[in-house]
């Protein structure tokens, strides 16, 4: 799997996953694990999964998060957004606007000269917002990535659920990646 991840954001700097839902969580891991071990400081944005959730998670994996600025999407379900240096938590509504001054706010902050953005689950925000939201959301970061200074140093990473991949709004924002990678 890291293999994979490697080779696309060689490619590109704007990759799509699509992933089975039994495999997603593993993926995410595998991958974030693929770009801290290679020196690269990153905003992961969590649909799925809490923030401690996922630190204790990623600790396990051996994953380095003082390299990973968190943006939690997923607080509500748990309700208790616990303060902390290393997280953004943003209002449970998903208000895309919201999600896009943090994880610019998350980037600026990080100090390695090769910087990520994961996005967990596009397939979830996709759930929960309108179908024009989620691509106006997914549109802007793409652009966002392309036009930035240091493009070629910065990567952009969605996650999508393989049975959602057929869909057309999804297939419209894969039109608009470098890469697509099948797991």
């Amino acid at each position: 799997m890291g293999d994979a991840i490697k080779d696309a954001v060689k490619k590109g700097n704007v990759v799509m996953v699509e992933l089975p839902t039994n495999r997603y969580f593993e993926a995410s891991v595998s991958t974030i694990k693929t770009l801290t071990d290679n020196k690269i400081e990153g905003v992961y944005l969590s649909f799925q999964r809490p923030y401690r959730n996922l630190v204790s998670m990623f600790q396990k994996a051996k994953i380095d998060v003082s390299r990973i600025l968190f943006i939690d999407a997923a607080v509500l379900l748990t309700k208790s957004a616990i303060p902390d240096e290393n997280c953004i938590h943003v209002n449970p509504d998903l208000d895309v606007d919201e999600i896009v001054r943090a994880i610019y706010m998350g980037l600026e902050n990080l100090k390695s000269e090769k910087k990520f953005i994961f996005i967990d689950s596009l397939s979830t925000i996709a759930l929960y917002k309108p179908l024009s939201e989620t691509l106006r959301f997914s549109e802007f970061l793409i652009r966002t990535v392309k036009k930035h200074k240091d493009a070629e140093k910065l990567y952009l990473i969605f996650n999508v659920a393989k049975d959602l991949s057929q869909k057309r709004f999804i297939k419209d924002i894969a039109m608009k990646v470098d890469e697509v990678v099948e797991l």
